[in-house]
């Protein structure tokens, strides 16, 4: 007997929610099928025919928790601005820049994965490694937001404002995290495997001395005992620039090839801040000893641990 439309339906769904079920298989469970299982059935029908688009449909439910997350802080500033101390309305602008940091992190996520197993021609653990790093990275941005918030009463209250959203994010970042490393981790064992090699006659010397992560022309630059800048900084005003912040300035927005900032010897008293569309961006030193990058900002005089930094984003 031919079954009906709404038979193959109930089939179908039945077979995606066994399939959610499966790669569902992370810290938090509950919530990753709990997201999923709240979309409608016609979304679950038609998109998830893959442990990829689970992972994909996850994804863009955690882009919408950031968002959402964005405008709890700008309400916080514009309904709370004249009772928050200076340290606090500092803590939740670092809150609404690690926002930007998540979702630019979040969206290139995306991105890799739309085209896994064949980004930019990388091998799968090359790939695994840069989805990892991104979705790591983004879980962080959530824990730094909330330590800005953990140093007298009244930062506390503004902490409990924005802790269940955070750890929101936090919770389904780390699933969709656990969810890529079981996708690339089984892709990865197939290809050893189909192969005929092992994984310990993959490494070599130099895969031990240098993360996988790290791009073999990456590799060439730091073992050079010569790098050629693409500017330099000197404080006596011999180089293109005098301050490492005017440097960074200057570099190009989103380049695709690595751009190198020679510091020459010298004490730079900045805090320098790298945009997120500064990205390729290669400091060189004269050595620890002899560059040295340092400011002042601090917590006691209002200043956020993550604004302090001298060299972060």
């Amino acid at each position: 007997m031919a079954t009906s439309p709404d038979q193959r339906q109930r089939g179908s769904s039945w077979d995606n929610i066994y399939l959610v079920l499966m790669i569902c298989a992370t810290f938090y469970p509950e919530l990753c099928f709990s997201a999923i299982s709240a979309l409608s059935a016609e979304t679950v029908i038609s998109k998830i025919k893959s442990p990829k688009d689970v992972i994909e449909l996850s994804l863009n439910l955690t882009i919408t928790a950031v968002q959402h997350n964005y405008f709890t802080v700008k309400k916080l500033i514009s309904t709370s601005k004249k009772r928050l101390t200076k340290r606090q309305i500092t803590s939740l602008y670092d809150c609404l820049e690690l926002v930007d940091e998540t979702l630019d992190e979040l969206y290139t996520t995306e991105h890799e994965l739309q085209a896994y197993p064949t980004f930019n021609n990388e091998s799968i653990t090359e790939q695994a490694d840069g989805l990892k790093i991104l979705l790591s990275a983004a879980m962080t941005n959530q824990e730094t937001c909330l330590d800005g918030f953990s140093h007298d009463n009244a930062d506390k209250k503004v902490r409990e404002a924005l802790i269940e959203g955070q750890m929101h994010v936090f919770h389904m970042c780390s699933n969709a995290l656990a969810m890529i490393k079981n996708l690339t981790d089984t892709d990865m064992a197939s290809e050893v495997y189909s192969s005929g090699r092992h994984l310990d006659e993959e490494e070599n010397y130099e895969s031990r001395e240098w993360p996988k992560w790290l791009s073999a022309g990456d590799r060439r630059l730091l073992q050079a005992t010569t790098v050629t800048p693409d500017v330099t900084v000197a404080a006596d005003g011999s180089g293109d620039y005098r301050t490492v912040e005017a440097a960074v300035a200057a570099a190009p927005t989103r380049s695709s090839n690595r751009y190198i900032i020679k510091i020459k010897a010298g004490v730079y008293r900045e805090n320098v801040e790298v945009p997120n569309n500064k990205i390729n961006i290669m400091f060189v030193g004269d050595g620890r000893l002899n560059t040295i990058i340092t400011a002042s900002r601090n917590v006691v005089d209002g200043s956020t641990t993550f604004d302090s930094a001298t060299v972060g984003r």
